[in-house]
């Protein structure tokens, strides 16, 4: 069996692949540094704006355009045409470099130029990920997909972490200036590409009627979402930690920039801390996936994320702060992936993408909320306060989730014999929804020193889902699904 580096190796080897993926990651290392302008341009420059609300604005042009236009992005990219999104769309970001570079920080060009250029950067990233099953085999994707996330993630940063660097040496324009080429140079590869990336079927309706189903669809996995409360939970304990962390690097910000009178390069170094503790979390929670339950990783991780800020309150520098970030970073990956594999194990397939859609936004929206109460909250007097006030919630938040789920079955299984071992299932609530279930087979088997009662059952839809209980409980559980 081939190692996941020479599968990688294997997947770059595609000509077609090589150009997405080098136009993907050349775009995103310019995401980086269009960052990093953003950040030197709106928090650190203005000397009359104070930090808190520098951040706010920034947030805002950051933030605000993925979320409004991340869930309509499907949408325009199964419209227009594919190869035109990934050529055209880097242009026109390029082209809105020259508003930031006439206007001055704040002014009406500049922002209109930032959110010209964040709003374009989803429909991008949503294209590339949409026609990557059109440029490697089927048993690839998997590879292809990580080998383009992990990439692009990782050029990011090290396009935030030297933007910040070289905008306190040299200044701002030479970095508008290569994000600008940057963008350029990712139209020319996109626009190599040969393979036909057209859809392979056309819209099925108006435009309108597309953009109001997807309205209506969000609509229904917040509906969704309500009535799952083992999913939301864990998203809910997500949204708490993205608020907080939004919080933490105000204050961070706030540490550098007012009280150390340091420039837009501690940023850089706030953010190298952060991705190396979310490496090292990533590298890490495997190995605490087999040994705990994914509530209580995400407990730990909520304590791992608290108590090292705890712990600066009284020492705030810049190497505590710096630490803090990286404890921050591990604790991020430690909930992340266990909160998406529990959404995704509480949602039925038929559901999950509209509750992740509602997932993303609300996120988003998170990091928002704690930037507009950064700014009635967090001053340079009262950091060692706020940053204690962060890591009492984190640690507060900590028993929350496992308590949460653990009062909630993952599903109801309604059976015609009732609560007995001769019970036959005739219908389960998945995500607030009552369906009927045929029953495919059934059987008993011991696991964990514990003899079950389980079922295979098959929707409405086609999709099959394993289903046990204790042979002498009452409490359901969801062990698999099987999509048709």
């Amino acid at each position: 069996m081939k190692g996941t580096l020479a599968r990688g190796r294997e997947v770059l080897q595609s000509r077609e692949f090589r150009l997405l993926f080098g136009s993907r990651v050349i775009s995103q290392l310019g995401d980086g540094l269009f960052q990093a302008v953003l950040v030197a341009s709106v928090v650190f420059s203005p000397e009359k704006q104070s930090t808190t609300v520098g951040f706010a604005k920034a947030t805002a042009l950051l933030v605000v355009p993925y979320s409004v236009i991340g869930p309509f992005a499907g949408v325009f990219v199964d419209r227009w045409s594919r190869r035109r999104i990934l050529v055209v769309t880097p242009l026109v970001r390029a082209a809105a470099m020259l508003l930031l570079l006439l206007g001055d920080p704040g002014s009406a060009p500049f922002y209109a130029g930032a959110l010209i250029a964040l709003s374009l950067n989803r429909l991008f990233l949503v294209t590339a990920g949409t026609v990557t099953p059109r440029l490697v085999p089927s048993e690839d994707l998997l590879v292809a997909n990580s080998v383009a996330t992990v990439g692009g993630t990782l050029l990011t940063i090290v396009g935030v972490f030297a933007g910040g660097l070289v905008s306190d040496a040299i200044g701002d324009t030479p970095l508008v200036i290569a994000t600008t080429a940057l963008w350029i140079a990712a139209a020319v590869l996109a626009s190599a590409i040969r393979t036909s990336l057209a859809a392979a079927f056309g819209p099925g309706g108006a435009l309108h009627e597309d953009l109001a189903r997807v309205g209506r669809e969000l609509a229904d996995g917040a509906r969704r979402l309500v009535h799952t409360p083992r999913a939301l939970g864990p998203i809910t304990s997500y949204a708490v930690d993205q608020f907080l962390q939004g919080l933490v690097l105000v204050m961070s910000f706030v540490v550098f920039r007012d009280r150390f009178s340091q420039g837009v390069g501690s940023f850089s170094w706030l953010v190298g801390a952060g991705a190396v503790g979310t490496f090292v979390g990533l590298a890490t929670v495997g190995f605490l996936e087999p040994r705990l339950s994914k509530p209580r990783i995400v407990s730990i991780a909520f304590l791992v994320s608290g108590i090292p800020l705890l712990l600066i309150a009284p020492i705030i520098t810049g190497f505590t702060v710096l630490v803090g970030s990286f404890f921050i970073g591990v604790g991020y990956a430690w909930k992340k992936i266990p909160i998406d594999t529990m959404v995704q194990q509480a949602v039925p397939d038929a559901f999950r993408g509209r509750v992740f859609a509602v997932y993303d936004v609300g996120q988003n929206m998170a990091r928002v909320l704690a930037a507009l109460v950064a700014v009635s909250v967090v001053t340079p007097g009262s950091v060692a306060w706020d940053v204690a006030a962060c890591g009492a919630a984190y640690v507060l938040w900590s028993p929350v989730l496992p308590r949460w789920v653990r009062r909630e079955p993952a599903l109801i299984v309604r059976s015609y014999a009732g609560g007995r071992a001769d019970e036959v299932p005739r219908t389960v609530v998945l995500a607030g929804v009552e369906e009927s279930v045929e029953v495919e087979r059934s059987w008993r088997e011991d696991r964990d020193g514990q003899r079950l009662l389980c079922f295979r059952l098959r929707l409405a839809d086609g999709t099959s889902i394993d289903v046990s209980r204790p042979e002498h409980g009452d409490r359901w559980h969801l062990d698999r699904e099987v999509v048709a």
